[in-house]
């Protein structure tokens, strides 16, 4: 038994897919599958049973990557013991995030991790928060920084780990009629021409979702584009639902004004999302730690 097999078998479980595991092992699908083949002879049980729909353990398959992956935990540990200088640190991580937090929080984290672990490879997928679930629900992405409504759950194979919490406002025009009130309503609100982030032609964005139950909304644009979703914004063209904690990015653009939304409590949770077949490794830690920090600053909705 190979340290790199156990390794292998628990990217297929997080992965559901051998093709994606070998990817992101950075092996070919062969190697990938041979190297699991090998350490189910030795074990004398299948690991995993091949079906159309994916890889997925078996019973005996999920008790040993069970235990796989509190050794591969173990090993972390033991290089965070040796890790002298966190500077030395190297890998990948793979995040997806919600536009609105990719244009504040993140820019201010991702120099600070940058400059602190200089060898890390990140890469980050701006998309709608709904769209980035599946993505880390598929093994697409590590973890994600999403937008949700404040009661965080119902994906079952997710974690969640809650950020801070915030409320809704409307965003419009400076030169539109409603600039001047301060607020809306949230039926007013609702009835506004409505642009709304989607990705990869979605229609089931959080907005959507956390709206649905007050009634429907005007749906005016569905755009994957922030500087779009701006512009037509800025245009008088329609309006926006964004998060407050947004209130200065878009009041400092000196065209766009949030109002405060009245006659309903539009509260929403930013959280950290990551699959539970996924191991967080050391260097994924830390990056959520240095996006915390930087949440920090946002106060909480008592």
């Amino acid at each position: 038994m190979r340290l790199e097999q156990l390794y292998h078998i628990v990217a297929i479980a997080q992965t559901g897919s051998i093709s994606t595991a070998a990817e992101r092992a950075y092996i070919s699908q062969p190697a990938l599958s041979s190297s699991v083949s090998k350490l189910e002879v030795e074990l004398g049980v299948p690991l995993f049973k091949r079906t159309n729909q994916g890889v997925h353990p078996t019973e005996i398959g999920q008790a040993v990557i069970a235990k796989a992956m509190e050794a591969i935990d173990l090993l972390e540990d033991i290089k965070a013991l040796a890790e002298e200088n966190t500077r030395s640190m190297t890998g990948s991580i793979h995040l997806a995030v919600e536009p609105f937090i990719s244009n504040t929080i993140m820019v201010n984290a991702l120099t600070t991790f940058k400059y602190r672990h200089p060898n890390v490879n990140v890469l980050m997928k701006v998309g709608e928060s709904n769209n980035n679930l599946r993505d880390i629900a598929a093994g697409k992405a590590d973890f994600g920084v999403v937008m949700k409504s404040c009661s965080p759950g119902g994906e079952r194979d997710l974690f969640f780990r809650e950020l801070f919490r915030d409320r809704l406002v409307l965003l419009v025009s400076r030169e539109s009629e409603l600039a001047a009130g301060g607020s809306i309503t949230l039926q007013e609100a609702m009835a506004q021409p409505l642009v709304l982030y989607n990705t990869e032609f979605a229609t089931d964005c959080w907005v959507s979702e956390l709206l649905g139950g007050y009634g429907e909304c005007n749906v005016a644009y569905r755009l994957d584009s922030f500087p779009m979703l701006e512009k037509v914004i800025s245009q008088n063209l329609c309006a926006a639902f964004a998060p407050e904690f947004m209130s200065d990015y878009f009041v400092n653009k000196g065209s766009i004004v949030p109002l405060e939304i009245t006659g309903a409590e539009l509260d929403v949770s930013i959280v950290l999302a990551w699959t539970k077949r996924h191991h967080l490794s050391l260097i994924e830690k830390e990056m959520m730690e240095t996006i915390k920090s930087f949440c920090a600053m946002f106060e909480f909705i008592g």
